[in-house]
């Protein structure tokens, strides 16, 4: 068998379709760093802080006792806010969060909505007077895709066009885009994920998989073409410079490929697992101390949030001792800032600073809620804690978009290995994966994101070689055609010229 005839008569047959695959997907790629570089930009990155004293909490213990609390009450902190500390109480998962003036216990109204105006004042630097709609958002859609993790959320959009998108019980900027950055997002989902065709899935995912299956085969028949045709002068420059970039980019090809192959067939067959899931409803069963004298040992230190939460010895209070706000870049952005310096576990009831040693540790706090949540929830499969660590960057496994960190990775000894991701201040599970969804991850973020290189080169170089890539692969492409039109073309022309009959003419 002529490995080389068949390769190149493949190559050529498949050039088209190839060409197209090429040309649509690699030029709505180029969307995605697009988006990143020229979207619209937060002001800042930490979340807001605030400072409390022990006269401000004199009321507090009152308002978290059983029959002041609203029924189904999940979630009780205190939070910043423009009026300063607020009692933030959560119902359910998909229900605005309700705040209690922690001076007079009254129920300030309204407060979630104008919460998320007040963080779009910290994040963006926008007024009040510049808000021309606000919506209460319960589920995803073409402004805010299934990507983000975070529901409900408000969406907020500015006189200037820019529209953001707030999580009031994190206090997190969600997401943020403008009408431009919209117009960008809409080229990549239609043509890179195919999105018209939602409403015909299978045929979305026999459509999407035979371009896949094209472009392996391409990327197969380019390789062997290379690998099998003698070294020698080109001396037309369309093939020449065919074969030089063929030699850089079959690689890349290759792993766009099968990495785009293998995410559509789990996107479309496995089940995805469930995310944020809230425990269960707080209960207060005794009073609580009224000593807040321990506040006087943080020494005027800034706090995130201060949560009532359930621990292995009953009540506590977390406070979340916040790292000092500073200028990061965005790059920095995406690999993750810390936001949290310490956290300190007060016995509710007795008001004690607890110590290590008395088991209120963050690493124990997340095992002991992770091993509350695989009883509780028969949709996963119950198995023994291996291991707790905690997460201070995003990587493959929990990436940017939860908008949370640090969080606590507890792994699972089941039959999927699954890993539970924990916010231990509020009692969360906030992601979870199981070893399908991690192989998959990995082979998206090394072969198709190229985060691999992030670490070396950074995210914006990692993004400017990624487009060097992609321009190049277009312009071999369309070279390619040049090539297979050209010689059609003489093809045409040396077509020896049919003899006609004189005789019968006449």
């Amino acid at each position: 068998m002529d490995i080389r005839r068949l390769s190149l008569n493949w190559h050529n047959k498949l050039a088209w379709y190839g060409a197209i695959g090429v040309l649509v997907w690699a030029l709505s790629g180029l969307t995605h760093p697009l988006m990143s570089w020229f979207g619209p930009k937060a002001k800042t990155f930490f979340p807001p802080q605030m400072q409390v004293n022990s006269q401000q909490l004199a009321n507090l213990p009152q308002l978290l006792e059983q029959d002041k609390l609203p029924d189904g009450v999940k979630v009780a902190k205190l939070v910043p806010s423009e009026q300063g500390p607020l009692l933030q109480l959560t119902s359910g998962e998909l229900n605005p969060r309700r705040y209690l003036n922690v001076n007079t216990g009254e129920e300030v109204k309204e407060q979630d909505l104008n919460q998320a105006i007040w963080l779009g004042q910290y994040y963006l630097g926008k007024s009040a007077d510049e808000v021309s709609e606000v919506k209460f958002q319960r589920d995803y859609d073409a402004h805010y895709p299934w990507v983000n993790r975070l529901l409900p959320v408000y969406r907020i959009d500015y006189q200037d066009g820019t529209r953001a998108f707030f999580h009031t019980e994190t206090m997190a900027l969600a997401s943020l885009t403008n009408d431009s950055k919209k117009v960008l997002h809409a080229i990549f989902v239609q043509l890179h994920t195919f999105k018209f065709l939602d409403n015909l899935e299978f045929g979305r995912v026999i459509l999407v998989a035979l371009f896949m299956l094209c472009l392996l085969a391409f990327s197969a028949t380019g390789l062997a073409l290379v690998m099998t045709i003698k070294n020698r002068k080109i001396k037309q420059k369309r093939r020449r410079y065919h074969r030089m970039m063929a030699y850089a980019l079959w690689l890349p090809l290759l792993g766009w490929s099968v990495s785009g192959f293998y995410h559509l067939l789990q996107a479309s067959n496995v089940e995805p697992v469930s995310g944020i899931r809230i425990g269960d409803d707080l209960r207060v069963p005794t009073a609580l101390s009224r000593d807040f004298s321990w506040l006087n040992q943080l020494q005027n230190q800034s706090i995130n949030q201060m949560a009532l939460i359930n621990s292995p010895q009953g009540l506590v209070y977390r406070l979340s001792i916040a790292e000092q706000a500073k200028n990061i870049s965005r790059e920095q952005k995406f690999k993750g800032q810390g936001v949290e310096k310490k956290a300190i576990y007060i016995n509710a009831n007795t008001g004690r600073l607890l110590k290590e040693t008395d088991f209120n540790t963050d690493k124990n706090q997340a095992i002991w809620l992770a091993e509350n949540y695989l009883k509780a929830d028969d949709t996963v499969n119950v198995g023994e804690v291996t291991q707790a660590k905690l997460l201070t960057r995003y990587g493959p496994t929990y990436d940017f978009r939860n908008k949370r960190l640090p969080i606590w990775q507890v792994d699972i000894d089941n039959a999927e290995k699954s890993f539970l991701f924990i916010d231990p201040s509020t009692g969360q599970v906030v992601d979870q994966t199981r070893r399908i969804d991690r192989a998959e991850r990995w082979s998206f973020s090394l072969l198709h994101k190229w985060n691999h290189l992030t670490p070396f080169i950074g995210r914006f170089n990692r993004d400017v070689f990624m487009v060097i890539f992609i321009v190049l692969l277009s312009f071999t492409s369309v070279l390619g055609i040049a090539m297979i039109k050209r010689k059609k073309r003489k093809a045409r022309q040396v077509e020896p010229t049919p003899a006609v009959d004189v005789g019968s003419a006449n």
